[in-house]
């Protein structure tokens, strides 16, 4: 498959560049359009009418081509797609550091990727590995052993988010697939104040409450897949504000 790889924490993740190896040496045909630097948070933002970077990076894990770009992880795949000539069978986001899921899914870059992928017609996942650390292997062998199904599962308009436990594939309980939890923040924020013109956001995680969600289920051990779509109309709502029409 020609596959085009991205990321929100930046070209230089041991887990981009793990991905990619492993990728490359099945004979996958392997591009990269990364950040330059730490991109986490940025959501689905994009960058119109400003110039951006993009530099060449040689020998890049096994790549065919890999850039670095000074643009939002959605930036990265924007550019990718018209600016390569190349037609992707599959677009990967990450394997991102830390969780995705829950109400983080709203702002993270790693699934702002994915989306833009989706909606420019390119089969998308975003990957995460929950905790912060540079193992790997549990989420990139996942997806490389289960890459062809995964990819058939991906209809037009959606894409699949999936979180993998920091834990050996062996001692993972197995693989549920199940919605996103918006009833649970998964950190809860808070304002701290610096000096007198600094404040800075910080998350603290929550105490889990158990519900069949992405949070609890990858907390609990269990690698979780959530197909996310990329129409934000609440459909079961149309009927009933159709009295709003004039």
């Amino acid at each position: 498959m020609n596959i085009l790889l991205t990321n929100d924490d930046g070209y230089q993740s041991c887990g981009l560049q793990t991905l990619c190896r492993e990728l490359a040496a099945v004979g996958h045909n392997v591009w990269v359009v990364a950040p330059d630097g730490q991109r986490s948070g940025f959501s689905h933002a994009m960058n119109y009418n400003k110039p951006l970077e993009l530099a060449p990076i040689e020998d890049f894990c096994g790549a065919k081509q890999a850039f670095c770009c000074s643009g939002t992880p959605a930036d990265c795949v924007r550019i990718a797609l018209l600016h390569l000539g190349v037609k992707f069978d599959l677009l990967i986001a990450g394997p991102n550091n830390a969780a995705n899921f829950g109400r983080a899914l709203l702002c993270s870059g790693t699934v702002g990727a994915a989306e833009e992928g989706a909606l420019c017609g390119v089969r998308s996942i975003a990957l995460s590995r929950l905790e912060h650390c540079d193992y790997y292997e549990a989420a990139v062998g996942y997806l490389t052993d289960n890459l062809a199904t995964l990819t058939e599962a991906i209809q037009p308009n959606m894409f699949l988010n999936i979180n993998v436990p920091n834990l050996p594939l062996q001692q993972i309980k197995g693989v549920k697939v199940c919605p996103q939890s918006v009833k649970q923040p998964s950190f809860e924020d808070c304002c701290e104040a610096l000096d007198e013109h600094t404040v800075k956001i910080i998350g603290k995680r929550n105490p889990l409450t158990e519900e069949y969600s992405d949070v609890y289920l990858s907390v609990q051990g269990y690698i979780t897949i959530t197909p996310m779509t990329v129409s934000r109309t609440d459909v079961a709502q149309l009927e009933r504000l159709a009295r709003l029409e004039k």
